[in-house]
Order: structure tokens, then C-alpha cells, then sequence
């Protein structure tokens, strides 16, 4: 056998494979074989006459056809190996260029992954801003806390001020017609939450127990029900209660209360603690900000046209995640595309941009790697395999079993080439 290799326009490439010699000789004969196996000729059993009687009641270009299928694997495979920088990202389509006895011509039409063209990524500066914490941030943390657990005390004299929670009825009216999903009993609206669409709390406020009041407000524009996005309606309110929440005392006692761990006993412990944790929180996201301007810059100077086939997988599997974190809240996706008035090909379409981006950051950090000549070594496969058992309470082998070497090799790779930009692309700000 004999293999060309040829790239296109647009990641597309031919594997071109000459299959001759006793390879084409041995795949027209099992061809031939499974013909005559069906061949029926008057006094011999169905399968069973002589091959040269046979081989006058078979079309010979059956056989050289069928011969094709028989050989096509095994030439592709040595294609493969003959040129083995081929990375196919879609099933490749046979077409046939040359067919006689004496050989044949066979050609891989191929999707392979793209050329990144390498701007000068080294250039590139990754700056992380400076975080601090006040004590201003700290106290706004504390006091979330004492709100957190605070009690619900009935408000026996007044009306409905901000942050009281207003115990309601309510049934809502489109042109004078009650619309479903727009009554409520005795529900517990936090006033200045936001909860309601905008207008519906500010209008509760200066209201009495046992008070009733049209409420005249409009849905917005983006609305999940179309009937009702942008549509004014009004509702009728009665409110049944009023509730205020009272804080408990910060002190000692309260900070024990909290149980956050056996080192944060007393007020001072928790001012501590709750400093070192926004800081750290901060960096975390000033290093998630920093990262994702460094992967935007990497993707201008880095130039990619990415095979729409590799966007298509991309969104399959971003939607996949999508769907596995919705239906975990306990909705099913009917529900979640009425909700945000969509449909599966709507949000597919929605996911699309960012399965784009994800794909060209994977090929651009990628082709840095390969430039900068960085992989995982067997001991750092090892140790990840070792660390994802760990996380899942897993054997080893059978995490290896499920994650291919590849798959964990190409993650590594990534994460590895990202760090060492990080590293050697940091600028001070």
C-alpha cells in the first residue's frame, strides 16, 4: 500500500491510499466469497458451486465494489500510521478514485483539527488588581449575618416599611381577567428584595394589616410568559400581616452560636476571619478577571478558524452540563425553557457563542503548548488520576477506566501551558 497526505482549505484534508499488490488480491477474494455465498445455480446447493461457475454468474464490479468495504478499514489505518500528526475531529467520508483488479485508489475526505496561526502571545500581560478589605466591607459581611439569623417578630401597630416581610393575598388581572400563575395566599414578601417585578414592592410600602389595594404595574419586556411580557396588569392586594425581623445582639455569645469553627469563639475571631476570607475570595476573583482578559488577548493575536463541526460538539456537550445542573434544582426542561421563553434549538443557539469561545481558548492554549513545548509528565498523569479518585472516592483503575489517558493528558496540557503564561506573562499593576 501506498498513502498521500494532503491538507485543504478550512481544516479539511484527503488521505489518499493505494491498496494493491496481494492486500487487494486477498479483499477481492473474501468479496467473493460472501457473493458466492448467496449465489444459487441449478443442482448445486445455494453456496456450494465450483468458483468458476460462479464467477460467470457475478458481476465482477460487485466484486471489486464489495472488495472496497473489505479493505477500506485496514487502508485507512495504515494511512494513519504512515502519517501520524493526523488529528481527525469528525468521521471520515470514503469516495473511490481509481477501481480494476490490479489495485485500487481510495480517498479519506478528512475534517482535521485547524491551524492557529501564533501572533506573539508572549507579548501578552497578565495583571491581576490589588485587593483589600476594609473595615467598612467587614462590618457590611457581619451584619449580613446577624440578618441571616435574624427572628421574625409580628408587628402588632403600623404599616409595611422597607425591610418588613408583608404577609400577602394577591391575584393578578390582564384587562380585567384573572391570568394563571398570578395568585397568591399568605406569601412572604421581603420588601426591597426584588422578588416581585419592578413596582410591585414600592407600592406595598405605607400599607395596613388587613388593608386591601390595587396595584397597578407592568411586566417586563423579557419576560418568560410572552403573553404577559411588556402587558400592564393589575393586582389586588390584601395584606394579611406584617412581619420585622429582629437581629440578634453582636457579642460573644452570637459568634458561638454561628459554630463557623473551633478558632472563631468571640467577635474579634470572627472580624479576623471574615477579613481573611473576603481577601482571599477577592484574589480568587482578581485572578479569574486577570485569566479572562489573558485568554481574550491570546485569542486576538492568536488566529484560529474554527470547523463548525468542533462548535456543534462543543454546544452538545456545553448544553449537556446545562441541562444536568437544571434538572439537580429540581426542574425538568420543559418547565426551564417556558420559564425563560425559549425552546431546546433556542438555547442551543444561546450556548452557541460561548461553546465558540471555549473551543477556540482550548485550540489557541494548545498550539501555545505545542510551541512552547510543554506536556505532562507520567508522574503529574499519575497524580492527577490519583487526585480525581480522591474527589470521586473512586479506585484508581477505575477512574482510569472511565477518563482515557488522553483525555487527562490534553487537560494537563492545558492547565499547564495557562500557569506558565500566568507565570512569565505577569505584569505588576
Amino acid at each position: 500500500m501506498k498513502a498521500l497526505y494532503e491538507t485543504k482549505a478550512n481544516s479539511q484534508a484527503e488521505l489518499k491510499v493505494t491498496v494493491d499488490g496481494e492486500t487487494w488480491k486477498q479483499a477481492q477474494e473474501k468479496a467473493f466469497k460472501k457473493i458466492a455465498a448467496n449465489v444459487q445455480i441449478k443442482g448445486f446447493r445455494k453456496g456450494h458451486a465450483p468458483a468458476d461457475l460462479v464467477r460467470k454468474r457475478v458481476n465482477s464490479r460487485e466484486v471489486l465494489i464489495d472488495a472496497v468495504d473489505v479493505v477500506a478499514q485496514e487502508a485507512f489505518n495504515y494511512g494513519l500510521e504512515e502519517f501520524k500528526d493526523i488529528r481527525l475531529i469528525d468521521r471520515p467520508m470514503l469516495d473511490v478514485e481509481a477501481l480494476d483488479e490490479n489495485a485500487a485508489t481510495l480517498v479519506y475526505k478528512l475534517t482535521v483539527y485547524p491551524d492557529v496561526e501564533l501572533g506573539d502571545y508572549k507579548a501578552v500581560e497578565y495583571k491581576e488588581d490589588k485587593v483589600s478589605v476594609l473595615k467598612k466591607d467587614v462590618d457590611r459581611e457581619i451584619e449580613n449575618l446577624r440578618k441571616q439569623h435574624s427572628e421574625e417578630v409580628l408587628k402588632e401597630e403600623g404599616t409595611v416599611e422597607n425591610g418588613n416581610i408583608a404577609v400577602i393575598d394577591f391575584e393578578g388581572f390582564k384587562d380585567g381577567v384573572a391570568f394563571e400563575g398570578g395568585k397568591g395566599t399568605e406569601y412572604p414578601l421581603e420588601i426591597g428584595s426584588g422578588s416581585f417585578i419592578p413596582g410591585f414592592e414600592e407600592q406595598i410600602i405605607g400599607m395596613a394589616t388587613e388593608e386591601e389595594k390595587d396595584i397597578n404595574v407592568t411586566f417586563p419586556e423579557n419576560y418568560g410568559v410572552a403573553e404577559l411580557a411588556g402587558q400592564p396588569v393589575v393586582f389586588h392586594v390584601k395584606v394579611d400581616g406584617i412581619k420585622e425581623k429582629v437581629l440578634p445582639e453582636l457579642n460573644d455569645e452570637f459568634v458561638g452560636e454561628l459554630k463557623i469553627s473551633d478558632d472563631v469563639k468571640t467577635v474579634d475571631d470572627l472580624t479576623k476571619h471574615l477579613k481573611e476570607q473576603m481577601k482571599e475570595q477577592r484574589k480568587a476573583e482578581a485572578e479569574q478577571k486577570a485569566t479572562d482578559a489573558l485568554l481574550d488577548q491570546l485569542c486576538e493575536v492568536c488566529k484560529v478558524d474554527i470547523p463548525e463541526i468542533m462548535i456543534d460538539d462543543e454546544t452538545d456537550q456545553t448544553f449537556a452540563e446545562y441541562r444536568s445542573r437544571i434538572t439537580q434544582q429540581g426542574l425538568n426542561m420543559d418547565m426551564y425553557y417556558r420559564i425563560m421563553g425559549t425552546d431546546e434549538k433556542g438555547f442551543k443557539e444561546q450556548l452557541r457563542p460561548e461553546a465558540e469561545k471555549k473551543t477556540r481558548i482550548r485550540l489557541v492554549l494548545d498550539a501555545i503548548a505545542d510551541d512552547m513545548k510543554i506536556a505532562p509528565t507520567a508522574e503529574e498523569i499519575n497524580e492527577e488520576y490519583e487526585a480525581m479518585a480522591k474527589t470521586y472516592g473512586m479506585e484508581v483503575d477505575k477512574i482510569r477506566e472511565l477518563a482515557p489517558e488522553s483525555y487527562v493528558t490534553d487537560d494537563l496540557k492545558i492547565r499547564k501551558v495557562l500557569d506558565t503564561l500566568k507565570k512569565e506573562n505577569k505584569k505588576s499593576k
